[in-house]
């Protein structure tokens, strides 16, 4: 059974009353959908239309006081889209072209009553569907409209090759200081706008997108000669089920606050640089002097004090190094790369002293990061598994299952369960030897990054870090080293 709100409500207009009654019958018979509603004169159906609530009209041509085209032409007035079916008696041809004139939906002409319920049912709820699904299809294309009017962001529509503008706002207008009409007749023409510098990185965007790839892309812009406007595009095709790009759809906004943020932190993270390596020195300095005479004190003398001091020499020199690489880790990176995952996780261990410790890389995508930073943060996951482990660990890396982030994992003694909140806190360690700011550092890098990380246990209950909401996939741009 279908719903209420998917009934159709005919109107059949003929002056004949057994006519009428045997198509009532008949209609209702073929479709449990289908209401019929008549009327015996051209006038008492216009009356019943205005009524309301009709979905369909159909209507004999020859009648006394007017003829079914005349009705039509009164519906149409009203509604130029409500399906209207001609059911005349004879196929003339002058009847047919005046009602095609008119507007009429359908033509059908009478032959055995009962052998055409079946095909003016079908014909009813395929024009009734069809009218419904336009409607409604324009009541949404209207509402999209009228976001886009007041959105912020440039909204727009491109073919797939981009020679034509389908759709655009008129956040557009305020962006680039265009006309849109100018842009509808120069599909291109906003790349005037661009900076000079930045077009042929928006042209491969462009060329990127049209091969069926997302992109995003930041550039500047010049509204006026006075004003310049940092701007994200963001661009997804569209395609169809064998793959082909049919058209392209995206927004450009303004993030120019954001650019003018991240230069402001730039400056002070190099300011912080400045500052922290001068500290460093200046504590360094003193922490050799120390040292060298420990040591000249040890050829002299044999104490357990003056091992005891050794020790705390290098735990100070260890804590120095972590602490200036932690002041260094600022909360922005540098423009993202598309690199090989494996090449970061190859070339991070390198900088690693492994022992007998051995890595391997199980999977690789490429991911969208920042190589020198992500590199950093790999290394501290290596030494940190060889470091909170007595004996030798076998490493395992790789790209998680769904595709969202990457992993580290040893087979070692694992991170106990209510521990595994606090081990990225800065300084809390469970050796003596640590500083407490490897896993501190990870954290601060990974955040920079927007991605997420989470300690947990591995296959072989060894400590497993999963970072994710990393972008995978694409084409290798980048290096690690």
């Amino acid at each position: 059974m279908n719903s209420a709100g998917d009934q159709i409500a005919v109107l059949y207009v003929d002056d004949e009353p057994e006519l009428r009654d045997l198509f009532r019958q008949g209609l209702e018979r073929q479709s449990d959908r289908i209401a019929v509603d008549t009327a015996d004169s051209p006038s008492a159906a216009l009356e019943r239309f205005h009524e309301g609530g009709i979905d369909c009209v159909v209507s004999d041509y020859s009648m006394p006081g007017g003829t079914g085209v005349e009705l039509l032409r009164s519906v149409r007035e009203t509604d130029p889209e409500l399906p209207f079916i001609m059911f005349a008696e004879t196929g003339s041809e002058h009847v047919a072209s005046e009602a095609i004139s008119a507007g009429v939906t359908d033509y059908v002409i009478e032959k055995a009553v009962g052998a055409q319920h079946e095909l003016l049912a079908r014909k009813i709820s395929t024009y009734v569907d069809r009218q419904r699904a336009e409607r409604r299809a324009e009541r949404v294309n209207d509402r999209l409209h009228e976001l886009a009017g007041v959105a912020n962001d440039a909204l727009w529509v491109f073919s797939a090759d981009w020679s034509e503008l389908l759709f655009i706002n008129e956040a557009h207008e305020r962006l680039f200081g265009q006309p849109t009409e100018e842009l509808y007749a120069e599909p291109d023409s906003f790349l005037d706008r661009v900076h000079p510098d930045d077009v042929d990185r928006v042209r491969a965007a462009m060329e990127r997108a049209t091969a069926g790839h997302s992109q995003s892309v930041e550039y500047r812009v010049r509204p006026s000669e006075s004003v310049e406007l940092w701007v994200e595009s963001q661009c997804e095709p569209v395609v169809d089920e064998e793959g082909t790009v049919e058209r392209m759809t995206g927004f450009t906004r303004d993030i120019t606050n954001r650019k003018t943020r991240e230069r402001e932190l730039a400056t002070t993270n190099e300011q912080l640089d400045r500052f922290t390596s001068t500290v460093a020195h200046d504590l360094r300095n003193p922490v050799n002097i120390a040292d060298g005479h420990l040591g000249l004190a040890r050829e002299e003398f044999d104490s357990p004090h003056l091992d005891a001091s050794a020790r705390a020499i290098e735990r100070m020199d260890e804590l120095l190094s972590d602490l200036l690489s932690l002041a260094r880790t600022g909360e922005a990176v540098n423009e993202a790369q598309s690199v090989a995952l494996e090449e970061v996780i190859e070339s991070a261990e390198h900088n690693v002293a492994m022992g007998d410790a051995r890595l391997a890389v199980e999977s690789s995508e490429p991911i969208e990061c920042d190589p020198v930073r992500l590199k950093e943060a790999i290394e501290n996951l290596l030494r940190n598994a060889i470091e909170h482990n007595e004996t030798t660990v076998r490493l395992t890396a790789g790209v998680l299952p769904g595709g969202d982030g990457f992993y580290v994992e040893d087979d070692g003694q694992g991170i106990p369960e209510e521990q595994r909140g606090e081990v990225f806190d800065d300084g809390y360690t469970t050796i003596e030897k640590g500083t407490g700011f490897g896993l501190s550092i990870v954290t601060r890098i990974v955040d920079a990054h927007g991605w997420d990380i989470e300690a947990t246990e591995s296959v072989d209950g060894g400590a497993r870090f999963e970072v994710t909401g990393v972008e995978c996939g694409g084409t290798v741009e980048g290096s690690a080293d």
